[in-house]
């Protein structure tokens, strides 16, 4: 008999699908977040750091995400590259990008005082000794991967240059490990971690937050050639004077899950909770999408993630929405474990094998393409 949490979160999933855009196609999107970011900087690191108290042992993220590497990269698009729609179309992954890092050692060059952003490219070659560079251009030539802006860096950059500023034990001793991703005691009154870019507690922290959004979304366009057509908040986190200026940046869909914490600085960045469904419009006619399938091995390696969302993706089509995937970087990446990234592409090429054998009509597409169909219904 199912448990009470697993009913809940069947009745949850099942009002997802009952609200929103509808297509009588088999339209699949598959939303991966945080290409480029840092997170754990290697093995080694993870080991200095739990003994040096930091107990990232509790985490599955510090565990298991880490920087992909070239090997990593090549191994998720040969995948990608071996599942094609009726039309030729291969399983193309929205590639939400993290534009870059913190530059650890010229933050501690100037002592604190100033931030110091490291290009996602140039952390390949600081921490891989590896040029990805000519890897992306090819996936984005080929139609494996569609990038869009996830953040600048995965960090709220203004809080955590302020706890390092005040010399904040703990985040200075994970500074030292070329760490930002710990569970501590911040300098808000509400955030547990430095991770959720868009958090701002005071009017002033707003202005920076939009500073740095701003200059993500210009570093984005340079380095792809194409404005970003949609966006997703770290950690689910962004305020709503922050759509106004994404829209002013060319951004018309904004990604989530059902429902996203919208972080208030009038009131020190105390959160209220928007609930979402795909297709729905803000006041600056921008859309909302909502992922409705979970394909997170990462999560739990005992779970059959393959028929759990198969029978997500069937709940979406029978209902006529499009079956958005979200599946995270963490799944696809070697750099703490192996053989959990190899455990995830096996169920990742088996469940887009299974998805064309059982819809032959299905249809690969990304997210900023859906937001086009969305807007063609204006």
């Amino acid at each position: 008999m199912p448990s009470v949490a697993a009913i809940k979160s069947a009745m949850l999933h099942l009002a997802t699908n009952l609200r929103g855009w509808k297509t009588d196609r088999k339209l699949l999107v598959i939303e991966s977040d945080d290409w480029g970011a840092i997170r754990m900087p290697s093995r080694q690191a993870w080991e200095r750091l739990l003994a040096a108290g930091i107990r990232v042992d509790r985490s599955r993220y510090d565990n298991l995400d880490c920087l992909e590497s070239g090997d990593d990269f090549q191994a998720l698009m040969n995948v990608i590259a071996a599942h094609r729609d009726a039309s030729g179309r291969p399983a193309t992954f929205t590639f939400n990008t993290v534009m870059g890092n913190p530059d650890f050692e010229a933050i501690a060059h100037d002592s604190f005082e100033r931030f110091h952003h490291q290009g996602m490219f140039d952390s390949y070659r600081h921490f891989h000794g590896e040029n990805l560079e000519p890897m992306w251009r090819e996936a984005i030539r080929r139609n494996l991967i569609r990038p869009q802006l996830h953040a600048r860096e995965h960090l709220n950059a203004p809080l955590w240059m302020r706890d390092l500023q005040a010399g904040h034990h703990e985040t200075r001793l994970a500074f030292d490990h070329r760490f930002y991703g710990l569970k501590t005691r911040t300098g808000s009154t509400r955030q547990k971690n430095y991770l959720a870019a868009c958090w701002p507690d005071s009017p002033g922290h707003m202005q920076e937050i939009i500073n740095t959004v701003e200059d993500g979304t210009e570093q984005f366009k340079t380095t792809f050639g194409y404005r970003s057509k949609t966006f997703i908040g770290c950690n689910y986190v962004w305020p709503d004077a922050l759509e106004e200026r994404l829209a002013d940046q060319g951004v018309q869909l904004l990604q989530s899950q059902r429902s996203h914490f919208q972080p208030d600085p009038e009131r020190n960045g105390a959160t209220n909770i928007r609930r979402h469904y795909t297709g729905q419009k803000n006041r600056h006619g921008q859309r909302y999408s909502v992922r409705n399938v979970l394909f997170e091995p990462y999560l739990d390696e005992n779970t059959d993630w393959t028929r759990k969302a198969l029978a997500e993706i069937s709940q979406a089509f029978r209902l006529k929405r499009p079956a958005i995937i979200c599946s995270h970087r963490i799944n696809y990446v070697s750099g703490m474990n192996l053989k959990h990234r190899d455990r995830s592409l096996r169920q990742l090429d088996s469940l887009l094998g299974q998805v064309r054998k059982r819809w032959t009509d299905v249809e690969f597409i990304t997210s900023d393409e859906l937001s086009d169909l969305l807007s063609a219904d204006d």
